[in-house]
C-alpha cells in the first residue's frame, strides 16, 4: 500500500505525438476524397455503377460518421482525467469469477490500514458518482462499471465482462476499458485459465497492457470430525495444488498470447487466491497469508511499474486505439467489402468482353446479311449499286445501335470516336449478263454475285473492326475504374502503415 501511496505518476510529453495522430486523420480524409471513385464511363443502372456507388458511399458513410465516434470517445478521455493521479487496473473475468469479491476484500483492507476508500460508478458520459458495496453474488450482478479508488494511487474497475451475456453490459465494458493500465485477469480455480477468454481481451493486450492472472476460489470443502461427527469444512487448496494450476494457467496464457501475436512478455505469473479463506479466519495476517492474499499483493506491487509505464502513454493510447479500432475499423469493415465486390464485379464484366463482342458481331451478321437478295432485288434494274451499299450502311447502323444496347449497355461508348461509317468499296457493282444469240450478244439480265460477296466480305470486316473497337473502349473504362479501385485500396493500407508506424514509435522504449 505505501508503495503504491508513493508510485511517481510522471507523464510523457506526448504533444508531438498527439499532433501526429490528428495529422494521420486530417491525411486520410484527403487521401480519401482525392481517391473518390469515378463512373462517368458507366451507365448508371450497371453492376459496376452500382458497385461503385456503393464503395463511395461507404467511404463517404465512414467520414461522415468521424465527429459523433470522436464525441463517444469524450466520456472515456473524461474518465481518464478523472482518475488521472491513480494506477488503474481493470478486473476482468466471466461472471461468477469473483471479481466483485476480490475488490471487496482488497478495499476492507486498505481500510482497515487507514487508507481512504471511495466506491464509485460511471455514467454515460464517464463521470464518477458515489456508490455503495459492491454486491457479490453467484449471478452476474454488476451491471455497470464500477470502480473502487484505493487510497490515492490505485483504483480498481470492476466490470460486467467484455463477454457478458449481456450486449449492454460489454459494450459498457469496452467503452470504458481503454482507462485501465493494466488488467487482472479472474479465473476460478473450478476451470482455471480457459483462455478463450483471452480472446475478449485481445484488444486491451494489443495496447501492451501488463496482464496478471488470479486464480480465485483457490479452495476446496474437506470432510472432518468435530465431536464426533462428520462435517464438511472450506478450507485453502494445498499448495502443490495451487501451483499446478498456476503454472498451467501460465503455459496456457503464454500460448494464448502467441497465437494472437502478441508479447508474452505482458504475462505477469500467476497467483491463486481465496477471497472467503481470507475472510473466514478473520483476515489476520496467518490466514490471509494461507489464502495467497501476501503473494497478490507482491504481484501487484511487480506490476506497478509496467503499469506505470502504460499509463505515461495513456492518452496517445486511447487516440491511437480509436484511430485504429474506430476508424480504421471501420473503414475495413464498410468501404473494404464495398471495394472487393466491385474488383469480383470488374473481373465479371472484364472476363466477359470477348464473348460480348463475337456475340454482338454474330447478331448484327444475322440481323443485315439475309437482308442482302432483297436490297439487290430492289435495285438491280437500275443497276444502282450505290443505292444497296446506302440501304446496307443504314442497315449496319441500325444493327450496330441495337447491338450496342444489348450487349455493351454498361458502357457509355463513344466517348472518342465511333467505329467508322461503313463505306464499301465502289469498285464492285452490279454486272451484266450476256449472251449470244443469233451470232450477236444480248442482254439476258443482271448478275450480283460478285456484289454479294464483296459487301459479305466488307461487313464481316466492318463489324469485326466495330467490335474490336466497343470492346477495347469498354476494357479501357473497366482498366480506369480499377485504377481508381487500387488508388483508394493504396490510401487505406498506406495510412494502416503509418499507423502502425506511429504505434511503434509511441512504444519504443525511451
Amino acid at each position: 500500500m505505501a508503495e503504491a501511496e508513493a508510485a511517481a505518476l510522471a507523464s510523457d510529453d506526448l504533444n508531438p505525438l498527439l499532433a501526429r495522430l490528428d495529422g494521420w486523420l486530417s491525411g486520410l480524409g484527403t487521401g480519401l476524397a482525392s481517391a473518390r471513385l469515378d463512373a462517368a464511363a458507366l451507365r448508371e443502372d450497371s453492376e459496376i455503377a452500382r458497385r461503385i456507388a456503393a464503395a463511395n458511399a461507404a467511404v463517404d458513410a465512414c467520414v461522415s460518421d468521424w465527429p459523433r465516434q470522436r464525441d463517444a470517445l469524450r466520456p472515456v478521455e473524461a474518465l481518464a482525467r478523472s482518475l488521472d493521479q491513480a494506477v488503474v487496473l481493470l478486473v476482468f473475468g466471466k461472471f461468477n469469477a469473483g471479481k466483485s469479491s476480490l475488490c471487496n476484500v482488497m478495499a476492507d483492507r486498505f481500510a482497515a490500514h487507514g487508507a481512504e476508500v471511495d466506491y464509485f460508478h460511471l455514467d454515460a458520459y464517464g463521470r464518477l458518482e458515489s456508490c455503495a458495496r459492491f454486491t457479490e453474488g453467484a449471478t452476474e450482478t454488476t451491471s455497470r462499471i464500477q470502480g473502487i479508488r484505493l487510497g490515492q494511487r490505485l483504483a480498481l474497475l470492476d466490470t460486467p465482462g467484455l463477454h457478458s451475456g449481456t450486449g449492454e453490459h460489454a459494450a459498457l465494458t469496452r467503452r470504458f476499458a481503454d482507462c485501465a493500465d493494466a488488467v487482472l485477469w479472474l479465473t476460478s480455480s473450478s476451470t482455471p485459465g480457459q483462455v478463450q477468454e483471452l480472446d475478449e481481451l485481445a484488444s486491451e493486450l494489443r495496447r501492451a497492457k501488463p496482464l496478471l492472472p488470479v486464480i480465485t476460489r483457490s479452495d476446496r470443502y474437506e470432510e472432518d470430525e468435530i465431536d464426533g461427527a462428520l462435517v464438511k469444512l472450506m478450507r485453502n487448496k494445498p499448495t502443490a495444488d495451487r501451483c499446478g494450476q498456476e503454472a498451467d494457467v501460465a503455459e496456457r496464457a503464454r500460448d494464448k498470447l502467441a497465437a494472437l501475436g502478441l508479447d508474452v512478455t505482458q504475462l505477469r505469473p500467476p497467483v491463486s487466491v481465496s477471497v472467503h479463506m481470507a475472510r473466514a479466519e478473520g483476515a489476520s495476517p496467518a490466514a490471509m497469508a494461507e489464502a495467497g492474499m501476501d503473494r497478490l499483493y507482491s504481484a501487484l506491487r511487480a506490476l506497478v511499474s509496467p503499469a506505470l509505464a502504460y499509463r505515461r502513454r495513456k492518452p496517445a493510447e486511447v487516440r491511437l486505439r480509436h484511430l485504429d479500432e474506430t476508424v480504421v475499423g471501420d473503414l475495413n469493415a464498410r468501404a473494404r467489402p464495398a471495394l472487393e465486390q466491385l474488383n469480383a464485379a470488374l473481373d465479371d464484366v472484364a472476363g466477359q468482353l470477348e464473348c460480348r463482342s463475337a456475340q454482338a458481331q454474330e447478331d448484327v451478321w444475322r440481323a443485315v446479311v439475309p437482308l442482302l437478295p432483297d436490297l439487290l432485288d430492289a435495285h438491280a434494274p437500275e443497276r444502282d449499286a450505290a443505292g444497296v451499299r446506302g440501304s446496307v450502311s443504314r442497315a449496319l447502323q441500325s444493327a450496330w445501335a441495337e447491338v450496342l444496347d444489348t450487349h455493351f449497355r454498361d458502357f457509355r461508348l463513344g466517348r472518342d470516336a465511333q467505329p467508322a461509317p461503313f463505306e464499301p468499296a465502289a469498285d464492285i457493282g452490279f454486272e451484266e449478263i450476256m449472251i449470244e444469240v443469233d451470232g450477236g450478244l444480248q442482254s439476258a439480265g443482271t448478275d450480283a454475285t460478285r456484289l454479294h460477296a464483296a459487301l459479305e466480305r466488307q461487313i464481316r470486316d466492318w463489324v469485326a473492326v466495330a467490335a474490336d473497337h466497343a470492346r477495347e473502349e469498354c476494357a479501357e473504362s473497366l482498366r480506369e475504374v480499377r485504377v481508381g479501385a487500387e488508388r483508394l485500396d493504396a490510401v487505406l493500407r498506406a495510412h494502416e502503415a503509418s499507423l502502425r508506424e506511429i504505434r511503434s514509435d509511441l512504444r519504443a522504449p525511451a
